[in-house]
């Protein structure tokens, strides 16, 4: 059985809507986010979950533009020729890019870090296409601090230092940084 992935862009871009608005804490509407409900606590680990997924979410919604521009995120993964083939009947640019790089195997594809995906937004996608020089350094700021303050510390271990909700941090990073990925991936 072959997986077509010819719309994982879009597909990404619908898991990361649903990463960010899981707990209620962000709300999406007509491609913009905003902050939700905000008037009950969250328990430690709902707290950090909501960090994990928020971040995680803007991470996918930076890849989900990369590939929606044409910009190619995946790497072959070594011994991993098992499982399902892939393929991409409908993307011509994605069919192309994985029999160039040999990628038969849903186990082959790597699509890298948030480090690895961040630089080839500032290489090649922030020159591509038309938006102020200003946004493109604050996505690329926001998500340096992003990786020091929650991405990694929250994703692979609690820490119930971490086990709240600051609504200014959700408005002064997440917010403008979701809004602004989401608007590159609207062009």
């Amino acid at each position: 059985m072959n997986v077509d992935i010819s719309g994982i862009a879009a597909e990404n871009h619908r898991y990361a809507v649903h990463l960010a608005t899981f707990q209620n804490v962000i709300s999406y509407k007509n491609g913009s986010y905003n902050i939700a409900d905000i008037s009950f606590e969250r328990e430690p680990f709902e707290a950090v979950d909501f960090w994990r997924n928020i971040s995680l979410s803007a991470e996918i919604l930076l890849k989900a533009c990369l590939l929606k521009h044409h910009i190619f995120i995946f790497k072959k993964r070594a011994h991993s020729e098992y499982g399902e083939k892939v393929t991409a009947v409908t993307n011509t640019w994605l069919d192309e890019t994985l029999r160039q790089l040999e990628i038969n195997y849903v186990a082959q594809i790597n699509t890298g870090t948030v480090n690895t995906a961040l630089k080839l937004a500032e290489k090649e996608l922030f020159g591509r296409i038309t938006m102020d020089t200003e946004k493109s350094k604050l996505i690329t700021e926001i998500f340096y601090i992003i990786i020091r303050t929650r991405r990694n510390r929250n994703s692979h271990f609690f820490f119930a230092n971490q086990g709240h909700i600051d609504i200014s941090e959700v408005e002064m990073l997440f917010l403008p940084l979701l809004n602004l990925l989401e608007e590159i991936y609207r062009l």
